[in-house]
């Protein structure tokens, strides 16, 4: 196998399949982010790929058509949540908002899709879940096990989802941080998080606020992990495509401006908030 990143690129928007796309910010090509040469290879160039942002016309989506292979960017993933700042704080205090407005029975499962180190499964745990987290890093997903937190290491796909489903039973409360917008095929994830859902549960997800991205000039924010720049409406036609729909939505301060949707199996128990359609 070559020690290049693989890369394709796609033609029409992720979301809803429309070719209607149109070029609205191009960025000079570079490399993945946090792609380090070894100091053996110092003086090799590196690689560098498109970085442009399109929009959807037919459901309004703005997103990257250059995808690197996610086994290739994710299975050696040096981040963790623990050093990212305020994180913790924000993953205390998103466990506790979570738990009071989705409800999910004591002693249920909780799975973290993109579960890092396990710091929100930790807090999760605090408040009486069972805990699973799902992650590609290798590395990471071993640590997080040894540390309590029992993670499999995989991509969330009909795969994992059918494990999880069988080993663990359903969920009443699957999270996705920071990591729904990092799939070139947001579909196939979509419907293996449905299919680990238990009838009542909720499917929780902080994305990049698309308005706060625009608003802030956080160009930095576009990288090729970041396949998807989210907002609402959007998001809210896709996932019904998919079998669930959004009940919640709210802006946090997380990573420079984030969307926290809240969604449920269509014909859930849970009233719509009028946030949604504001």
């Amino acid at each position: 196998m070559s020690d290049q990143p693989y890369h394709h690129s796609r033609s029409t928007c992720r979301l809803c399949d429309s070719a209607d796309v149109v070029c609205v910010v191009a960025l000079e090509p570079t490399p993945p982010a946090e792609w380090y040469q070894p100091p053996d290879r110092a003086h090799e160039a590196t690689e560098r790929f498109p970085l442009d942002l399109f929009l959807c016309h037919a459901c309004g989506h703005v997103q990257l058509f250059d995808v690197i292979d996610t086994v290739r960017l994710f299975s050696r993933y040096v981040y963790t949540s623990a050093s990212s700042p305020g994180l913790e704080d924000h993953f205390r205090r998103y466990a506790a908002d979570v738990v009071a407005t989705c409800s999910p029975p004591p002693g249920s499962l909780a799975v973290d899709v993109g579960s890092n180190d396990g710091t929100l499964l930790r807090h999760l745990r605090d408040h009486g879940l069972r805990v699973l987290g799902i992650d590609p890093a290798e590395g990471i997903a071993r640590a997080a096990t040894a540390a309590g937190i029992p993670t499999i290491n995989a991509f969330m796909d009909a795969a994992t989802a059918a494990r999880v489903r069988a080993e663990s039973g359903p969920a009443h409360l699957v999270t996705a941080n920071n990591v729904f917008a990092h799939n070139d095929d947001l579909g196939a994830m979509a419907d293996a998080i449905r299919t680990v859902m238990a009838p009542d549960g909720a499917f929780v997800f902080e994305v990049s606020n698309l308005l706060d991205t625009v608003e802030g000039l956080v160009f930095d924010f576009i990288y090729h992990e970041h396949l998807c720049y989210h907002s609402v409406k959007p998001m809210e036609a896709f996932l019904r495509r998919h079998g669930m729909h959004l009940f919640d939505v709210d802006r946090v301060a997380s990573k420079g401006g984030a969307l926290r949707g809240v969604a449920q199996l269509v014909g859930g128990p849970r009233p719509v908030s009028p946030r949604v359609a504001e």
